[in-house]
């Protein structure tokens, strides 16, 4: 089943690592036929914007996703910073998040992975 995507004119595309721009003055419209990983403009998370600890987490599963190439070293630095955002709170909910990141990236899950980081980063905003 293939994934139907509509970009407005401007705005960002990652497929599995390269930067697609919609050029256009209209919206383009694709459909992706197989897998690979796909981020859109809206969903990356860029080093500079990094504030706290999950959006660390997040920018490195986000590397994990888009460059599997890195994987090595994207999953150390991803390793570094859920230790470091465990240790950083006391909260048991948020450290048992944690927890399921983990164990998301250890299964390669890292869309979910990547989703359920989106949703928590938007209760804190």
């Amino acid at each position: 089943m293939s994934l139907k995507f509509r970009i407005p004119a401007g705005e960002k595309l990652v497929i599995n690592g390269a930067v697609i721009t919609n050029t256009g003055s209209k919206a383009m419209h694709f459909s992706l036929e197989n897998d690979a990983a796909v981020m859109r403009e809206r969903d990356i998370l860029l080093p500079d914007d990094v504030k706290t600890p999950l959006q660390q987490i997040y920018l490195f599963v986000q590397l994990m996703y888009i460059e599997p190439q890195n994987h090595e070293s994207h999953y150390k630095s991803f390793q570094d910073a859920a230790q470091v955002a465990f240790l950083s709170t006391l909260d048991e909910g948020v450290r048992g998040f944690i927890f399921d990141i983990v164990g998301l990236i250890g299964e390669k899950n890292y869309y979910t992975a990547l989703k359920k980081l989106q949703k928590e980063m938007k209760k804190d905003a």
